[in-house]
């Protein structure tokens, strides 16, 4: 349905172009169905019996797989796949641009774009945390590999944005090795969530900072945005784990 969308949408608009494609409904009609395609087998084993280790890499390559979709239909707010979303420059003819103050716009379209691309990171992760105790490997590889691809769409622009990734990746994978969150363990599986995102970008805004030699925002800002991208995992889990506990209530209550 959605490909004879795109066909008619097409003879009727012509062919999108740049941001336009990712919003034209018949794109995003073709993105749900290769959403649904690749997260299959990540459903599959959610509702089959417990499995061991090595049958599990097929859903954790599914959920990333599904997750990287996202990230590629919103890559207008993807914090990896250009560099200046922190940064404010100025404009003056002659000089050399350098790093001025950011306006109040442009704090929010930053504080947007991380929340957008915490979300699309992290709550695969937190899915397959709700089903399954993760290998502190699963987490960062899920935190990675969509990031470095961001840059590769885009060419390696920003090359250096990938140790970055790789930086915040294995701190992603620390935090879980210690915090060890599982289904059973609500409370770990809150921690760990709330804890990951933050640990993530920080090493963003060190590249950034380094590499332009100073930062458009202030402590103030950047460190809000670190907590607001963890508070955003926080929330989310604590309610998914809600929900879920309301769930098996119910079901309880049901079934006496």
């Amino acid at each position: 349905m959605s490909g004879m969308g795109d066909f008619a949408w097409h003879s009727v608009f012509g062919i999108e172009q740049n941001i336009n494609a990712l919003f034209s409904p018949s794109h995003l009609g073709l993105a749900t169905g290769a959403f649904l395609i690749l997260g299959a087998p990540f459903s599959a084993a959610w509702h089959s019996a417990d499995r061991a280790w090595p049958q599990l890499v097929p859903a954790f390559v599914s959920a990333m797989l599904a997750g990287m979709v996202a990230a590629f239909i919103l890559q207008e707010f993807a914090v990896f796949a250009r560099h200046g979303l922190i940064q404010t420059y100025s404009s003056a003819a002659g000089t050399q641009p350098a790093v001025i103050v950011p306006t109040s716009s442009s704090i929010m379209v930053s504080l947007a774009s991380f929340l957008v691309s915490t979300v699309v990171l992290f709550v695969p992760v937190l899915l397959l945390s709700l089903r399954w105790r993760l290998p502190a490997a699963v987490p960062a590889a899920m935190a990675l590999v969509p990031s470095a691809a961001l840059q590769v769409m885009v060419a390696l622009r920003d090359a250096w944005f990938i140790p970055a990734a790789l930086a915040g990746a294995v701190l992603v994978g620390l935090v879980w090795a210690v915090v060890r969150p599982a289904p059973e363990r609500p409370a770990r599986l809150v921690t760990a969530a709330g804890l990951a995102p933050v640990v993530f970008w920080a090493p963003y805004f060190a590249a950034v900072a380094l590499h332009d030699g100073a930062l458009s925002f202030p402590p103030e800002i950047w460190s809000g945005t670190l907590t607001w991208s963890g508070l955003a995992t926080l929330s989310l889990a604590a309610l998914t784990l809600k929900v879920r506990a309301m769930a098996g209530t119910i079901a309880d209550s049901r079934a006496s």
